[in-house]
């Protein structure tokens, strides 16, 4: 899903987007520098898993954000497993792509929220109409949909039944049980 710019017909609303300041994220899961990370491609991986499942559960878009100012290429934008993911272009900071991000979007998605624990990217974002949920706000949002996730699964296996002939057809179980037979 690519963004469009303010202005211009044919733009879906969105209800409710959560852009997400990669680094800055990764930074309070891993408790140190982004410097100190061992695996930062396998940290990154694991944060867009985290939010695809939260975006699938929630019903929010979700857009990751990751800072590449100082490597020399363009912007890149994937989509990964459901979730929008921007690696910024070369002198550009995700704190710019963000708030161009909230700029650009607040005219169709009626609630923003940004995620970072960045100060001053928290005084722009507030100008632009965003909402703000620091790090370990975010964090726990993820853990707390994990569960829900979890609680729900569980109730519908009890709802189910725990046995296969609960859960298939009399005409399915009858074949089943002639091929046991034979």
């Amino acid at each position: 899903m690519k963004s469009s710019g303010s202005g211009g017909k044919g733009k879906r609303i969105r209800r409710k987007c959560l852009i997400v300041d990669g680094y800055n994220i990764l930074g309070r899961i891993s408790e140190t520098t982004l410097g100190d990370l061992k695996n930062l491609e396998e940290m990154r991986g694991r944060l867009i898993d985290m939010l695809a499942e939260y975006q699938s559960f929630a019903g929010e878009t979700v857009i990751l954000v990751f800072d590449a100012h100082q490597t020399s290429g363009p912007e890149r934008d994937i989509v990964r497993s459901g979730v929008r993911v921007i690696f910024t272009s070369y002198q550009e900071t995700a704190d710019d792509r963000i708030e161009r991000l909230v700029y650009e979007l607040r005219d169709t998605t009626p609630e923003i929220t940004v995620a970072t624990s960045d100060y001053a990217e928290q005084q722009v974002i507030f100008g632009g109409g965003a909402l703000r949920i620091s790090a370990a706000g975010l964090l726990e949002r993820l853990r707390d949909s994990k569960k829900r996730i979890r609680r729900t699964v569980a109730e519908q296996g009890e709802q189910s039944g725990s046995r296969i002939s609960d859960r298939i057809g009399q005409d399915i179980a009858k074949i089943l049980e002639k091929w046991r037979r034979q």
